[in-house]
């Protein structure tokens, strides 16, 4: 170990006090489902700003291979220089909305419900890295908002990596970057509501919510649908057989990546997939578990996120460096429009509709830094 990996680890074990008060607090507040107070966000913000020179220290020494290094800072020049953010979040559009939509000020409710609002995505600065246990595929995604809805970036389809001892005058070998351009554009992502009755909105302050949150939940699967089928369509990716058992595939699999020089962050599985793991893990006598790099708690086998989602195939799964791919979307967020004239007769029958949509487009960065798993035998 050199001494610069020293200095890190003694540094990362100084910020382990301030990571876990982060932990604790952001724990809290998504075990009782709501955004966190302002004192809590104070505490937070302080613990985080304390451990990010060293967090980004840590990344960097990480991912200072001069080739990846080289391609990144390439496709900084060809990607728009839009905001890049780390995690995408649609939890806290509700409030924003309720007070656009419904205009509720000291218990006074309008009766002009028609319009829209313009909610800002919701980004959070890294769950994943904090210990907390993944809540979808949402959660383990980098996201980038694109200026344009048109945009372009680089794709690293190839790891040649061909360094070595050079005697003096001899010719230094050439490393292929593997680098090809990727045109994209934004798709919209949306869905509406079936009609409802413009006084029930009125009278019941909490069905406002409700809609907003099985909308916003809805668009977040769509989402996560469209990521998996954009990896599905990308060639390059790498592919993993069932090996013995859907655990031994997975840590298969994670070797796969580290073989061309990524490192597994996060899989993606059925939450039925994941199910038949954690039950095989928990009817294993204590000998078979003994040492097991398994955490219930923040879902990690082998140190991997796990993110179970009802997006993705059952008996698929998807282990994936975190680097290898981006979510792309725009500065405007999602936009929500409540109407009365979305139909032929919805204002004579006084009923609103709401609508729910924003844009988005899958950068797969480095296909070889994606295996997609067969978690069954097929006996």
């Amino acid at each position: 170990m050199t001494a610069r990996q020293e200095m890190l680890r003694a540094k990362a074990r100084e910020i382990a006090p301030q990571l876990k008060t982060a932990r604790d607090v952001a724990a809290k507040a998504a075990a009782e489902d709501r955004p966190m107070t302002g004192d809590e966000r104070a505490i937070y913000d302080a613990a985080i700003a304390k451990a990010q020179p060293v967090l980004d220290a840590l990344d960097a020494a990480r991912n200072d291979d001069a080739i990846i290094a080289e391609a990144r800072a390439f496709a900084g020049t060809v990607t728009s220089p839009g905001k890049a953010a780390d995690r995408l979040s649609f939890k806290s559009m509700a409030p924003a909305i309720a007070a656009k939509m419904l205009g509720t000020t000291s218990g006074q409710k309008s009766l002009n419900l028609t319009g829209t609002a313009l909610v800002p995505q919701s980004f959070v600065p890294d769950p994943v890295a904090l210990g907390r246990p993944a809540t979808g595929l949402l959660d383990i995604l980098r996201t980038r908002q694109q200026d344009s809805p048109s945009f372009a970036y680089l794709r690293q389809v190839l790891r040649d990596n061909q360094a070595g001892v050079v005697a003096e005058h001899g010719l230094k070998p050439t490393t292929e970057l593997g680098l090809e351009r990727v045109e994209a554009t934004l798709d919209v992502v949306a869905h509406v509501s079936d009609p409802q009755p413009r006084f029930w909105l009125q009278d019941v302050v909490e069905l406002e919510r409700f809609i907003d949150l099985e909308l916003r939940t809805g668009l977040a699967v769509a989402v996560e649908q469209k990521v998996l089928s954009d990896i599905g369509s990308t060639s390059g990716t790498q592919v993993q057989a069932f090996s013995v058992s859907p655990l031994e595939t997975l840590r298969r699999a994670a070797t796969k990546l580290e073989v061309v020089g990524h490192q597994a962050v996060a899989a993606v599985l059925h939450p039925e997939d994941w199910a038949e793991i954690e039950l095989a893990l928990a009817s294993s006598n204590a000998v078979e578990r003994m040492g097991l790099p398994f955490d219930p708690v923040t879902r990690r086998v082998f140190g991997i996120v796990v993110a179970s989602t009802v997006s993705q195939t059952p008996g698929t799964a998807h282990v994936i460096d975190s680097d290898a791919i981006e979510l792309a979307t725009d500065p405007q967020g999602v936009q929500v429009d409540w109407s009365e004239n979305a139909g032929a007769e919805t204002f004579a029958r006084n009923e609103v509709v709401c609508r729910v949509e924003g844009r988005y487009q899958t950068s797969v960065l480095s296909p070889l830094g994606v295996v997609t798993c067969d978690l069954t035998s097929g006996a």
